[in-house]
């Protein structure tokens, strides 16, 4: 069925939603592929932003703490720098840095032509 109760209401299948869900057809590590049977209560033409849709964004929620630290610290053969340098976090950060690096590398050109040579300053 392609609708969802949200606990209120009926309501259309996300993309997103009908992307985790076909991605779990299958068995793990058995199947190489999985079939998806969707029965759908509407016009097909309906469904399709939801067939053909994107995924939500995915954006890590990972922060260390001082206390996560500290129990990594306690565990031996922990290494703290090396859990946070392989996280989904840490992947995103150094996704970016390119685009960042583009970012400021404008912002100074914009500034040199609007500020006195003088008072700039480099952070």
């Amino acid at each position: 069925e392609s609708q969802k109760f949200d606990g209120t209401n009926f309501r259309s299948l996300t993309a997103s939603e009908y992307i985790q869900m076909s991605g779990r057809a299958g068995r793990r590590g058995k199947d190489d592929k999985g079939t998806v049977i969707l029965m759908l209560d509407k016009q097909a033409e309906d469904c399709e932003a939801m067939l053909r849709g994107n995924a939500d964004a995915l954006n890590s929620s990972f922060h260390v703490t001082y206390n996560m630290l500290l129990n990594l610290l306690r565990v031996e053969g922990a290494d703290p720098e090396f859990l946070i340098g392989s996280s989904f976090r840490q992947f995103q950060q150094e996704t970016k840095l390119p685009q960042l690096i583009n970012e400021i590398q404008t912002l100074e050109i914009g500034l040199e032509e609007y500020a006195d040579p003088i008072e700039i300053q480099k952070i």
